[in-house]
């Protein structure tokens, strides 16, 4: 059952994010502001330049791998142009250290994060190659391996390293090898065999559009941490990643979502089925827009205390970014699988369009927004800058798509809204005298009160109703739930078709 594969995928990644905090967390501990800012912008600096050896094939090799016959040929075809781009990504890395006259620990750390960023960009390879098999649950729960070995790793390095970049920027260059060697076993019963001129220009026809949406989105993502660390300090830029990193579940249900159904929406187009992944994504849209406007709502409630408590008054900053990011992800939360439908209909030409002019818009803003020639509001202004973005270019991409493919909107979502805003200032009310941060015990029981009205509320409005519940009662099915993760983690010697 699909909807139960992506409930696995979510616990990994709820999973990686937990430990993932962990991690941050004994970072903010051993390891000063400055040190933490400086590796976030190697790495920043580092993945704007990333695009080169991701210019889309994993994409494209999602969208053909389940239209096509000769499997083997398709992954030749993938392994052909990645190691391609990441050869001519090594060449371009080294020729721009050359002209940036650098030195010392920068240096260093910069070296480390091409070699890092690289192997990540084959492990995405092999993530794809696994998701476009079917196999969805092996290319997702390496996830809690990395995020395990980092932890492992930064507390191993305490008693052997000095506190430094270089030993951080180790750190994660080791458990991205413990992430592919992970991913190579589960990838070794996969046949390769030479690509056919016609699967060669299939792919390069299929990712070659997708090449600018792919630079503007890294440009997008990271100009404002490299802007940040020159125009301010790499203080500003470990506050703002702490930030940015705590709302990082923000995009779980996304990019999960994206990953699990676009094999799926491929296949029913093959099928000539357009309709029924118009009705996927309309009950996709239901479900998460409930559950993560809930999430949502208890994270804006009580972000004030939770980073006071786990990191320290130092990094105060830090929970009006937290806050404007997730408030972010309301407007954009009904997208769910639309633009997964888009590239699985061929319309990458379209994808890239939208997503180019959204990350380029972005680009003008964070520059405006953060700059001390524009509004000068520095951290906080380019968590804004986010925002802004989704409040004005969405409204305007969801109306093109509702003309233009009669993609629906869940206009409920304002209801869900309304709930949230009743508990809100219900709750201003009844924890009014509480000091949540000596009493940070009391925390989870009033996120349980406050999640209940929120669900009672929308029983109330009718959101919920009991097919619902007989939906959720399938979905949770422990048994049917253990039987698939068992099933579908077992290491076998695959000789079906599909690997041949």
């Amino acid at each position: 059952m699909q909807s139960q594969k992506i409930l696995f995928v979510i616990g990994f990644k709820l999973s990686k994010y937990v430990l993932s905090f962990v991690f941050f967390y004994l970072m903010v501990l051993f390891y000063v502001p400055k040190i933490i800012g400086n590796v976030q912008f190697a790495i920043a600096f580092i993945s704007i330049f990333s695009f080169i050896f991701n210019i889309g094939f994993s994409i494209a090799h999602l969208k053909i791998y389940p239209e096509e016959e000769n499997k083997a040929a398709c992954i030749g075809a993938l392994v052909s142009f990645k190691v391609l781009f990441i050869l001519l990504s090594l060449i371009f890395y080294f020729i721009l250290l050359s002209f940036m006259n650098l030195e010392g620990i920068l240096l260093l750390i910069l070296i480390i994060f091409i070699f890092e960023k690289i192997i990540e960009g084959i492990n995405t390879t092999m993530t794809n190659l696994l998701i476009a098999d079917n196999e969805i649950l092996k290319g997702t729960f390496p996830w809690v391996i990395i995020s395990s070995s980092k932890i492992i790793l930064l507390i191993t390095g305490l008693f052997l390293f000095p506190t430094n970049e270089a030993t951080l920027a180790l750190i994660y260059l080791l458990s991205t090898l413990f992430h592919t060697g992970f991913l190579f076993i589960y990838v070794k019963p996969f046949k390769i065999k030479k690509p056919t001129k016609y699967l060669l220009k299939k792919y390069l026809h299929y990712a070659y559009p997708l090449t600018f949406a792919n630079i503007a989105v890294l440009l997008s993502g990271n100009i404002g941490i490299v802007l940040i660390n020159f125009w301010i300090s790499p203080e500003a830029v470990a506050f703002y990643y702490a930030g940015d990193h705590l709302s990082v579940f923000r995009t779980i249900i996304p990019n999960v979502v994206s990953l699990v159904m676009v094999s799926i929406f491929s296949k029913n187009i093959k099928e000539k089925n357009l309709e029924k992944n118009k009705q996927i994504i309309k009950k996709i849209s239901k479900y998460f827009c409930i559950l993560w406007t809930g999430v949502i709502l208890v994270s804006f409630l009580y972000s004030d205390e939770l980073i006071i408590i786990f990191l320290g008054a130092d990094y105060h900053p830090s929970i009006f970014v937290f806050n404007i990011l997730i408030l972010t992800q309301i407007i954009i939360i009904n997208d769910i699988g639309v633009y997964t439908d888009l590239n699985a209909r061929g319309l990458t030409k379209l994808f890239s369009l939208i997503k180019t002019i959204g990350e380029i818009y972005n680009v003008f803003l964070i520059i405006f927004f953060v700059a001390p020639f524009g509004l000068n509001l520095g951290l906080n202004g380019l968590a804004l800058s986010f925002l802004f973005k989704n409040i004005t270019y969405t409204p305007i991409v969801r109306l093109f798509l509702w003309i233009r493919y009669k993609y629906t909107y869940n206009f409920r979502v304002f209801l869900y809204l309304i709930a949230a805003l009743i508990i809100y200032f219900a709750n201003s009310l009844y924890t009014a005298n509480i000091d949540f941060v000596s009493n940070f015990y009391l925390i989870p029981v009033f996120i349980a009160v406050d999640l209940c009205l929120y669900f009672g509320i929308l029983f109330l409005f009718r959101c919920i109703k009991k097919d619902d519940l007989k939906y959720f009662k399938l979905f949770l099915n422990f048994k049917s739930l253990i039987n698939m993760l068992y099933n579908d983690l077992t290491i076998k010697n695959n000789n079906s078709k599909n690997h041949k």
